[in-house]
């Protein structure tokens, strides 16, 4: 039985914030349900269960508590740069989606009193998990400020074929997260701090994703669209003109 004096909502924090450092370190499938409870102290082994279900609903707890503040922040940022009329371009859009999560572990990193940041490695591990990641960015209050930018920087690359948009956003988003889940770990080793070098990788971050978000196509990409859309069209012929003749 758990301690009678502790408060629901603190133990929940607790067994978020434990679960949140076991799967970034060690992977979601690799840490169970009740190693987490007798990690965080609880001496009832179903105590995740009894507050978040199942471990999907503990990693949706995990997201929601650290992104809530963080889809705050963008959601205001986002709104700045409509008042300031670059709401619309690539690089300040960009910007709202790294600078969140560098300013995250930096602040943990500076502060000796804090708790390590744990939250990039976190995602890291879940993003690619099925069934685990938010991958509905409209069905939830945390993801609000994503459910924007994702059109935002569709947008700003019109002019490149839709499946090639599709790609550049994921692998936008898989550079960002796990470089700056790289660093993340160097602050808490102690191989990197916080300061000029740190605030130098975010900036040369934000540059390369500026990079792969609006990069060229190349010829020999075009040519694998170009035989896509005629496999496409071989697969699924136009159906007859209901306005022609057999003869046309």
């Amino acid at each position: 039985m758990d301690e009678p004096r502790t408060a629901p909502a603190a133990t929940r924090i607790r067994l978020i914030e434990t679960a949140e450092r076991l799967f970034a370190e060690r992977g979601i499938h690799a840490v169970s349900l009740r190693e987490i409870a007798a990690a965080a102290g609880q001496r009832n082994t179903s105590a995740v269960a009894y507050h978040f279900g199942d471990k999907r609903g503990l990693v949706t707890a995990v997201y929601a508590h650290r992104l809530g503040p963080t889809n705050e922040g963008q959601l205001r940022r986002i709104a700045a740069l409509d008042e300031q009329g670059v709401g619309k371009e690539l690089r300040p859009l960009v910007e709202v989606f790294v600078h969140p999560m560098a300013e995250r572990i930096t602040r943990a990193a500076a502060d000796p009193d804090a708790q390590p940041s744990h939250f990039l490695r976190f995602v890291a591990q879940a993003l690619y998990v099925e069934g685990i990641a938010p991958h509905d960015l409209a069905a939830e209050t945390w993801t609000r400020a994503l459910h924007q930018l994702r059109p935002r920087i569709d947008a700003c690359l019109a002019e490149l074929p839709a499946p090639v948009r599709a790609d550049r956003w994921r692998v936008f988003v898989g550079l960002t997260l796990h470089t700056l889940a790289d660093h993340e770990r160097a602050l808490q080793s102690g191989a990197a701090a916080p300061g000029r070098r740190t605030d130098l990788l975010v900036a040369n971050l934000v540059d390369a994703a500026v990079a792969v978000l609006s990069a060229p196509v190349s010829p020999a990409t075009g040519a694998l669209l170009a035989g896509q859309d005629a496999a496409g069209a071989a697969h699924h012929p136009r159906p007859p003109d209901p306005g022609g003749t057999a003869d046309d």
